[in-house]
């Protein structure tokens, strides 16, 4: 067979496959080009000096989930081979690298998405920063840093990490920016001593944060980082275990154009009401006579002004009853919660109507949401190295997923996350399909013309075709990456 002959051949099966391609390669490459993965992966201090570029290997990492592969031992198996080279020992190394700034990263992602969907052209009053917190329960008890933590939705302690985080909810759709670790005071005996390591690197720096900052000290610590990166929000939500009035003084005092919504409960936490100081439950007492049926949200509505403790600053409390938290999804195992009789919600901002606080207040709802998509399909709680480093990868890929998932939407439209994610998942599993297959008819046609071509006596190699036909389909090949 001529050189001439077998180019014309593969050009033709090219045209052909390039004409049905699958779109799955350009929609994330282009998503990587136009995020600039490469040059935020290198300000962050992700780099390689050697082998696979670092985005080759984030990209193989961040799309397990749509290939339905549930670690990086399972995908270095053989059949998987079309997707990377690369083996499991790179990657190992890449997720438990100590000098790689994830924090720093997915800020720089965060914001280039950001200008993509033109944030700075949404006012500040409709940017909500959402914090909230969620469990992560591991099952390796040797786990680096690995405690014991209480879960109030199974209402028993679960081993584990804490993890809180910070979104930013725009009509845009939510986003996860930020997320700190915080270790629990009891501590499982078969897990290694606590390694803090050195606070100037990425990982020293999480587990110093965790071992040494409560819950509330590490969300205001991202609010000011956020708030540092130019992100500033019109109001910060969370619930009713975040409502301390040292958390919301503190909020106010990073920036007074930044308002407090958020759900109270009953405490030792007293409120200033016309010269006298009560209790939540005793301030409910004193003015319930005057709840009213409000028309916009058919509930029964009672707005008082307040002065918050530990300050001078006034505040407003919205006493409710009929109120409903909504429901994503019922947890194996999850204890009934009781529902209140009343619900109190307060606001920094004293010019809002009592309707439009708790409007506002169910703006906190995306975040779990989040955290429902992100553990049942983009792998978030679902790593099991031991390396404390490993855990800290393996999270922050999960929130990079959603946000790149929010990112692909816009262009798709599709209603939720989760379509869009199966969308590109059964793409993703035909792609794998049609490389195994064409493997096994590789091998077919290899012994069937060898047989042919040798009872027919036919000269012609046509083992020249066959590797024409593989090197037109490894050019469509899912994304390659490149090595320096």
């Amino acid at each position: 067979m001529s050189t001439t002959t077998c180019k014309i051949f593969k050009g033709e099966i090219e045209n052909y496959l390039r004409n049905g391609q699958n779109n799955i390669e350009s929609r994330i490459d282009s998503a990587f080009s136009s995020l600039k993965f490469k040059t935020w992966l290198c300000k962050a201090n992700i780099i390689k000096k050697d082998g696979y570029h670092a985005s080759h290997l984030l990209f193989i990492l961040m799309i397990l989930p749509l290939l339905k592969v549930k670690s990086v031992h399972s995908f270095c198996k053989k059949h998987w081979q079309h997707w990377s080279k690369s083996r499991k020992d790179t990657l190992y190394r890449f997720k438990h690298n100590t000098a790689y700034r994830w924090r720093s990263f997915m800020y720089k992602v965060n914001s280039q998405i950001f200008k993509a969907i033109e944030l700075d052209n949404t006012p500040q009053e409709e940017r909500y920063f959402v914090i909230d917190d969620t469990i992560l329960a591991k099952l390796g008890k040797k786990i680096e840093n690995v405690s014991y933590i209480y879960d109030h939705n199974i209402g028993r302690s679960v081993l584990g990490f804490c993890v809180v985080i910070l979104g930013l909810f725009t009509s845009h759709g939510f986003y996860p920016l930020d997320f700190a670790y915080c270790f629990g005071q009891k501590r499982n005996k078969k897990s290694p001593e606590e390694n803090i390591g050195d606070p100037r690197k990425s990982s020293g720096q999480r587990s110093f944060e965790a071992k040494h900052y409560t819950k509330l000290e590490l969300a205001l610590m991202m609010i000011q980082s956020a708030v540092n990166c130019g992100i500033v929000p019109g109001y910060v939500l969370f619930d009713s275990w975040y409502a301390w009035p040292d958390f919301i003084n503190g909020i106010r005092k990073i920036k007074e154009s930044i308002h407090v919504v958020c759900r109270l409960k009953d405490s030792n936490v007293q409120y200033e009401y016309k010269g006298q100081k009560y209790k939540l439950s005793k301030l409910y007492e004193k003015v319930k006579n005057g709840l009213k049926k409000d028309q916009r949200t058919g509930l029964l509505l009672k707005r008082v002004t307040v002065k918050l403790p530990k300050s001078d600053q006034e505040a407003v409390i919205v006493f409710s009853k009929g109120y409903r938290e909504p429901e994503v999804d019922s947890i194996k195992g999850k204890k009934k919660k009781k529902e209140s009789k009343w619900a109190a919600f307060l606001s920094t901002n004293t010019r809002l109507h009592a309707s439009t606080i708790i409007k506002i207040y169910i703006k906190r709802w995306p975040i779990e949401v989040c955290f429902k998509e992100c553990k049942q399909q983009l792998e978030l709680g679902k790593d099991q190295s031991n390396d404390f480093n490993a855990q800290v990868f393996a999270t922050t890929a999960s929130f990079l997923r959603y946000n790149l998932l929010n990112y692909l939407n816009k262009f798709e439209n599709y209603s939720t996350l989760g379509e869009l994610f199966d969308h590109i998942a059964d793409e993703t599993a035909v792609t794998t399909y049609a490389h195994r297959l064409w493997d096994f008819f590789r091998g077919l046609f290899l012994v069937s013309f060898s047989t042919i071509f040798d009872l027919f006596k036919i000269n012609e190699d046509f083992q020249h075709y066959l590797d024409a036909l593989t090197d037109a389909l490894s050019g469509f090949a899912p994304f390659q990456g490149c090595e320096t």
